[in-house]
């Protein structure tokens, strides 16, 4: 995601094992899929590890200093691809759970919107107005 046209995800990790049955699918994207992202993505540093004995993941790092991992474990091809563009588009932002339900400061002058209120029902005549000069 582009925030003040700024791309926000810096880098992104992928880590996988070389021998585990785990890592089958991240081995043949890195071998396939990953040089046309890169490509496409030229601001965006990949860094690939090698770390054996270990389940794979995708870590994106992103300008406001947060990360997010991702684990692709026993994952398809196409699904880690998804989970790559989702980092990619994502902004890096962590989700803030509401507890209480968010009303405005100020009332809309039209009213509140509820879901029941269905204004295509309805019918709307608009009459002529003259207005006589003497």
């Amino acid at each position: 995601m582009a925030t003040h046209g700024q791309r926000q995800l810096l880098r992104l990790t992928l880590q996988y094992c070389q021998h585990g049955g785990s890592s089958a699918s991240m081995r043949s994207l890195i071998s396939t899929n990953l040089k046309p992202f890169a490509v496409a993505n030229p601001t965006l540093e990949i860094v690939v590890n090698n770390v054996n004995g270990k389940h794979p993941n995708v870590k994106g790092e992103y300008r406001t200093g947060w990360d997010k991992v991702v684990g692709v474990k026993n994952m398809e091809v196409n699904e880690i691809m998804n989970q790559i563009v989702r980092l990619n588009d994502s902004s890096g932002r962590k989700l803030t759970k509401f507890t209480k339900p968010v009303y405005p400061e100020q009332m809309s002058v039209q009213g509140r919107w509820t879901p029941g209120l269905d204004l295509g029902v309805e019918e709307f005549t608009i009459k002529e107005v003259n207005h006589v000069k003497h």
